[in-house]
């Protein structure tokens, strides 16, 4: 058991890793901020959280995290600061979301890039979105701890905005 372990943590320290200099930047930005006055700009989460119920797109009924196996889990995310481009007198926005699931020790155990991909327009410049993500925990899913990550990806300037969460299958 000890040798697995070994293995498993020597694997997981072999896999890439990417930094997110939006997300430094941000903390540091936060740090610095004397006023809850001060105007939030920025690609960024405007509202995220746990749902065992999909309720309605701006009202959703929060969990802390914790599902049962055999249910469905939902995330409630709110995002607002990515960039829109006009063209013929209409706004577009062109996001993307990917979604990794991790062992509480960072193994990766399911990756899903473009889980949603929002290409919209409109007559007014788009300021925020709202969408749900759900997954099927499985019935004979291991009880335990897990990171879940979602990154959603501006592809019109190329910023990336990331989000880990705790979730956990009893």
């Amino acid at each position: 058991m000890a040798l697995l372990m070994i293995l498993m943590l020597l694997f997981t320290s072999a896999l890439p890793v990417s930094a997110n200099n939006h997300v430094e930047t941000d903390v540091a930005w936060e740090a610095q901020q004397t006023s809850e006055d001060i105007l939030e700009t920025g690609f960024r989460f405007t509202d995220l959280g746990w749902s065992d119920d999909e309720n309605d797109f701006f009202e959703y009924v929060p969990n802390q995290g914790v599902f049962k196996r055999g249910t469905r889990a939902y995330a409630y995310l709110e995002v607002a600061g990515f960039t829109n481009y006009c063209e013929d007198g209409k706004y577009y926005i062109d996001l993307a979301v990917d979604v990794y699931l991790k062992s509480s020790f960072g193994l990766r155990l399911f990756v899903q890039r473009n889980v949603i991909e929002f290409k919209d327009s409109a007559k007014e410049v788009i300021e925020d979105f709202c969408f749900y993500l759900y997954v099927d925990i499985p019935w004979w899913a291991p009880r335990a701890q897990y990171i879940a990550e979602v990154v959603i990806r501006d592809l019109v300037n190329g910023e990336e905005l990331k989000h880990e969460e705790k979730l956990t299958v009893r």
